[in-house]
């Protein structure tokens, strides 16, 4: 039983690529760079996973929009612009992914 925060940035062209928490504060930091970012604007999700309730899972999400330099350095984090805002189908693909590992349990039929 834990909680589990869990982070992806979902680029323009529908690429969602996910962050260990060390790769996601060093990111956050300017210490490491993402050159195929450089100059880029792209969204990010943050995804809590808390399954310390027996029988329980809860998923929070919370949503942002990343800027990056011509390095490749975060340059800018702020909320989300409307023309920025995560699709459902990205949401969703997202919390999916982050609970796949979750034993899946046959519905119960009354």
């Amino acid at each position: 039983m834990s909680t589990e925060v869990r982070h992806f940035l979902i680029t323009s062209d529908g690429g969602i690529r996910e962050f260990t928490p060390e790769q996601a504060a060093k990111v956050a930091a300017g210490s490491s760079r993402l050159p195929e970012l450089a100059d880029r604007r792209v969204r990010y999700l943050q995804l809590t996973v808390d399954d310390t309730e027996v029988g329980e899972i809860r998923v929070q999400t919370a949503g942002a929009s990343v800027a990056f330099d011509a390095e490749g350095r975060v340059s800018d984090a702020g909320p989300p612009a409307d023309e920025e805002t995560i699709t459902r189908f990205e949401h969703d693909a997202v919390v999916q992914w982050a609970l796949r590992d979750v034993p899946a349990v046959a519905p119960t039929f009354h």
